[in-house]
């Protein structure tokens, strides 16, 4: 009588791995690819937050709005491509009037950079429309007694 029990549940046990398998794996590879796309955003982030300050600073090191603006796009830009960015594109958008200030006049540099993230990719069907910006902005202080020109 015993080994019968035995045997009745073990025939009771047959085709749940399968089944708590065919539940469990979907759900922890949805998991998986929702931390792969919080990593992508936080590092779009991190170097997004790097560009600005470094353009801001830049721009605020030169001498008119002109100069500030092409120092801000080329900081801005040696930035990002010095590691592999996952921004598919990319925008700057400098202020640079605080360069045009009198002298003696304490006046400021912003730089706003702009990181569009595909997030598409992620899904196994072949893509998708998943896009995110990320933006950051930086503002630099232009020395009051620095020549203008």
């Amino acid at each position: 009588m015993l080994v019968r029990w035995k045997t009745a549940l073990r025939q009771g046990d047959q085709g749940d791995v399968a089944i708590e398998a065919v539940i469990v794996v979907p759900l922890l590879l949805a998991l998986a690819l929702v931390v792969i796309a919080g990593a992508r955003l936080s590092l779009a982030g991190q170097k997004t937050d790097a560009a600005a300050q470094a353009a801001a600073r830049a721009a605020s090191l030169e001498r008119n709005p002109a100069a500030g603006q092409a120092a801000a796009q080329a900081a801005a830009a040696d930035v990002l491509s010095q590691h592999d960015q996952p921004c598919t594109s990319t925008r700057v958008r400098a202020t640079t009037s605080g360069l045009g200030a009198q002298l003696g006049q304490v006046s400021s540099v912003t730089v706003t950079v702009s990181c569009t993230v595909p997030l598409g990719d992620l899904l196994l069907l072949g893509g998708g429309p998943g896009v995110r910006t990320v933006s950051s902005s930086f503002t630099s202080i232009v020395d009051a007694y620095r020549g203008r020109g």
